[in-house]
């Protein structure tokens, strides 16, 4: 009897250290792979049907809701360009990055899907294609991406992306992150609609916090390279502020950078799209870390996670 054809994919979530939003108006950003937070996706032949297990919930292909409308376009995409639209098939996913909280966990799930569908056709598959597929996704779910969460999603590296290009780089830095959930679900398409419309009520003051997030970018790649927790921390907390201006933070947000900066934290902010989300904080080192994260859970965080920078 022939076996069947099985496909795998895997991808990581990601984190936004700099250039939240502003990279959406052509600002450089700094990023980091999260490599605890996974997708994996097995694409596998099935008898009938044409089906997407995502952890235990199996949906067929055409009844993928407007959560998954992303997804749903860019599998009937690689269905078409695979020659794969007969094909019956089960794609099962198992996942651990929290959904609209900023890690990139839409992008992580196109990223491992696609992988999965080329490995299963046993097609060749180029970063640039990658990128092309993943963006596809994310222009369904979120609007306008700038791409680099197309870009981190895939990378073992810091990241520097600017003008839609990203460059992996090594951080030096000796210090750790701290990941919190607030447990309100992001808004990524809102929050770039309000910066949108503050850019037409107020663009001095609003292009001023944007053009901000752009020079602090370089400024954060710089104390990444020369081991300077002290002077990163100090940009995040200014990077936060600007995001307050874009009026893209949330009541929780601020909740926890100031819980996070109380309980000695080096500097904090939101990560991502705001409104919601997830915010990060810089601990000088692992202990640290894990008294700032045991802070923020009793200041409401959902849960929390460390990373280390270096």
């Amino acid at each position: 009897m022939e076996e069947k054809r099985i496909g795998q994919g895997q991808a990581h979530g990601k984190a936004i250290l700099i250039g939240d939003h502003a990279v959406v108006y052509n600002q450089p950003a700094v990023a980091i792979p999260l490599l605890d937070l996974t997708v994996a996706a097995t694409f596998a032949a099935s008898p009938a049907g044409q089906m997407l297990q995502l952890n235990e919930a199996r949906i067929a292909l055409d009844e993928l809701g407007a959560d998954l409308e992303g997804i749903r376009v860019l599998l009937n995409q690689l269905l078409a360009d695979l020659a794969l639209t007969e094909q019956s098939f089960l794609i099962q996913v198992h996942a651990n990055i929290p959904q609209e909280r900023g890690f990139g966990a839409s992008a992580a799930l196109a990223n491992a899907i696609t992988k999965a569908a080329f490995d299963f056709a046993a097609q060749p598959l180029t970063a640039d294609a990658l990128s092309q597929y993943v963006n596809l996704a994310e222009t369904i779910a979120h609007g306008s991406p700038s791409g680099i969460d197309a870009a981190t999603v895939q990378a073992d590296e810091p990241i520097w992306f600017e003008n839609k290009k990203a460059q992996p780089f090594q951080s030096q830095l000796q210090a750790c992150l701290v990941l919190a959930d607030t447990g309100v679900r992001g808004q990524t398409v809102r929050a770039v609609n309000i910066v949108k419309e503050q850019l037409k009520m107020d663009y001095d003051y609003t292009w001023a916090a944007i053009e901000d997030l752009g020079a602090l970018a370089k400024q954060v790649r710089e104390a990444l390279g020369l081991d300077d927790p002290t002077a990163l921390g100090a940009y995040f907390t200014q990077a936060h502020q600007d995001l307050v201006r874009l009026r893209v933070s949330h009541p929780k947000l601020n909740q926890l950078v100031d819980a996070a900066i109380a309980a000695g934290a080096l500097g904090a902010k939101l990560t991502g799209s705001g409104i919601g989300g997830a915010m990060l904080a810089l601990a000088s080192n692992e202990s640290q870390a894990k008294q700032i994260a045991a802070a923020l859970q009793r200041a409401g965080a959902q849960e929390t996670w460390v990373q280390p920078l270096h």
